[in-house]
């Protein structure tokens, strides 16, 4: 279930691009030899204090964006987390009107890695090369007042984190625990990101999450097993969709059974065979559906309609491709449907 979250480089700096021009040098160096920082940056500024990028380009904006990627670098990890699962709790986290006020601007700001923490990104110095039509650019990032930024963060995502937790092992409604271990988990793996970040800056000093990772995810599962999905179905191929459906609720890790579900799907397939005037040609137009209805809190989720037409060069070949369209839109578009209503509460 977990991914690579592949937005992590351009989370840390997406805003920072559009915000640190504020901070430019105020003017350019000219000339035919390039300066001693172009390739030696650290005599202009300490490598004990600061974290330098240099970076080259057509434009003077072009060696800036190059320079602070070069800065994206050194933070460049490994962790791991759910992106779908992150994403879909800062949407609910937006909608959800009960939420303290702070909340929603501390979880996007840390999603952004810190507005604050890009502003401190600055370009200290910029050359043209006369000899090459190039411009250079030196971006500097202060260690100490950024990690001191990152751990106002951490801590701050470290009190909602334990609130989440707690009160998803106090709640009863089996969704509602589900929603608030999410949050939790959520919170936790971008604090782990943050934590990889405040790393760089302090030489390996880490921060220490207020509810350990093991507890969380302990705590998600023994939640998920206790929340029970029917699946129910008819039209052709209902076997191998209902497979598709078991794949996408176990990424959940929900248990599936008939007796006293709290979650009932039910899917329906529909084909009609078409005429398209090609000889060869197989098509059908079709229609598929599925509704979800929430046993626990009485409620009936937005039914997830597919209406297509597929064609292909005999029946075997047009029937694989409705699955192949139906899986993908169950494994996509449906999981992140369902995981934004489980989200919502």
């Amino acid at each position: 279930m977990k991914i690579l979250f592949r937005m992590i480089i351009a989370l840390l700096f997406i805003q920072f691009w559009q915000c640190s021009y504020a901070q430019k040098s105020s003017g350019v160096q000219r000339g035919s030899e390039k300066p001693a920082w172009v390739n030696n940056p650290y005599e202009v500024y300490s490598e004990h204090q600061y974290l330098v990028g240099v970076g080259s380009g057509d434009t003077r904006e072009a060696a800036e964006k190059n320079a602070m990627g070069q800065i994206a670098k050194i933070f460049k990890t490994h962790v791991q987390v759910d992106e779908t699962l992150i994403e879909s709790v800062f949407e609910s986290l937006k909608k959800n009107k009960s939420s303290i006020s702070s909340e929603t601007n501390i979880l996007n700001r840390t999603r952004l890695q810190s507005d604050v923490q890009l502003k401190n990104v600055k370009i200290g110095q910029v050359f043209f090369s006369e000899k090459e039509g190039l411009y250079y650019a030196l971006a500097y990032l202060d260690r100490a007042e950024t990690a001191a930024l990152l751990e106002q963060d951490f801590n701050e995502n470290n009190l909602l984190l334990k609130r989440y937790y707690e009160t998803s092992q106090s709640e009863t409604n089996k969704l509602r625990q589900l929603a608030n271990i999410n949050k939790a988990l959520a919170l936790a793996q971008v604090n782990s990101l943050i934590n990889e970040q405040y790393k760089v800056l302090t030489g390996g000093d880490g921060l220490e999450l207020a509810v350990s990772e093991d507890a969380l995810q302990n705590a998600a599962r023994k939640i998920r097993e206790a929340i029970v999905v029917q699946i129910s179905g008819e039209g052709p191929s209902a076997e191998e969709i209902a497979a598709y459906l078991r794949e996408v609720l176990g990424r959940f890790g929900f248990s599936m059974g008939r007796q006293n579900p709290h979650l009932s799907i039910r899917y329906q397939l529909e084909m009609n065979k078409t005429d398209l005037n090609r000889p060869g040609v197989v098509a059908y137009n079709w229609h598929f559906k599925i509704d979800v209805n929430d046993l626990i809190n009485q409620t009936t989720l937005k039914t997830f309609n597919i209406n297509k037409r597929s064609a292909a060069i005999s029946e075997d070949e047009v029937r694989a491709r409705v699955l192949r369209t139906i899986k993908k839109a169950l494994t996509t578009k449906f999981y992140k449907q369902l995981m934004d209503y489980f989200n919502s509460f």
